[in-house]
């Protein structure tokens, strides 16, 4: 009964966008991001950090997620940012952050960490669709938490232009 109370809530917070159903389905994932683009766009999708610098006790990280086509053609399919509290995360997390080679969502699955994704928020209008979410997790039997905030941006043209393809295909043509 729980469930199906999120679910409903779930529906009527994106009931209030114009959405079509590949935008309903990424904003409404609370997996890894980057798996399900991976999925979406067919080839792996990496992120790139463009910024990130440690500032009142957190580390402001942006980043975009690419879909690589081959060595020349590329599509930044998400842009991210991320506040990360350097006190209420565990220092193995931290350090991986720090590094700069991973996205959130594979550093905290190579680290071990059980995560839960809370949706904070929506935004869509005619030029892109956003979520705002939190992380939280720990390690099993250990003491090590994780606590992030995530703002993704998506360009909902590109969506809009995979969406209809996929309709397409559906219809047989």
């Amino acid at each position: 009964m729980l469930e199906e109370k999120k679910i409903q809530e779930l529906l009527e917070k994106l009931d209030k966008y114009e959405l079509n159903a590949l935008e309903r389905i990424v904003l409404a994932n609370d997996g890894t991001v980057q798996s399900l683009l991976s999925v979406i766009f067919m080839v792996p999708v990496s992120v790139e950090v463009i910024a990130q610098l440690e500032l009142y006790g957190n580390i402001y990280r942006w980043v975009k997620l690419v879909a690589r086509y081959s060595n020349v053609q590329e599509q930044v399919v998400c842009l991210a940012m991320s506040i990360i509290p350097i006190k209420e995360n565990s220092e193995d997390f931290i350090k991986g952050i720090k590094e700069a080679k991973l996205g959130i969502g594979q550093l905290l699955s190579l680290l071990g960490f059980m995560t839960k994704r809370e949706i904070l928020g929506y935004y869509s209008d005619t030029l892109t669709f956003a979520r705002v979410y939190r992380i939280t997790g720990k390690k099993s039997k250990e003491d090590k938490k994780c606590d992030i905030l995530i703002t993704e941006v998506f360009p909902k043209k590109l969506y809009e232009k995979i969406g209809r393809r996929g309709e397409e295909s559906e219809k047989g043509g």
